[in-house]
């Protein structure tokens, strides 16, 4: 045999074990599911592990913009010209930023920053790799 030729041992199918549209009970749309207000809905790759476990690197934050933050949602922001997700907090009055990765401490947000929130995430799709 040639050592660029492989043996073949025959058809392997790709298929689900026999499954058929028979067994079908409807369809999902990840877009009607995650997204409510197409005009408003924007997506933002995550990075870093501030979030963790709840979001991860590389997750996809669905973020609709025409909600208004409540405190303990996470949020996108802008601030001081960087982006990040975190989690919003109000408590006693004051605004907090809080990562769910209990590594990271939690940061005031004084009148002095630029910050601005895009909205609340409303979804997280995730690739396994």
């Amino acid at each position: 045999m040639h050592p660029t030729q492989l043996r073949m041992k025959g058809k392997a199918s790709c298929g689900l074990f026999g499954i058929t549209e028979d067994f079908e009970e409807s369809y999902l749309s990840l877009d009607e599911l995650m997204v409510k207000n197409h005009e408003a809905t924007f997506f933002f790759a995550a990075s870093g592990n501030s979030m963790e476990p709840l979001i991860c690197e590389g997750d996809v934050l669905v973020v609709d913009c025409s909600k208004k933050p409540q405190s303990g949602q996470v949020v996108v922001l802008e601030m001081e010209g960087e982006r990040f997700c975190k989690r919003l907090i109000k408590r006693n009055g004051a605004l907090y930023l809080f990562s769910d990765n209990k590594v990271y401490a939690p940061l005031k947000v004084t009148e002095e920053m630029d910050l601005r929130v895009f909205g609340p995430v409303t979804g997280i799709a995730r690739v396994i790799r």
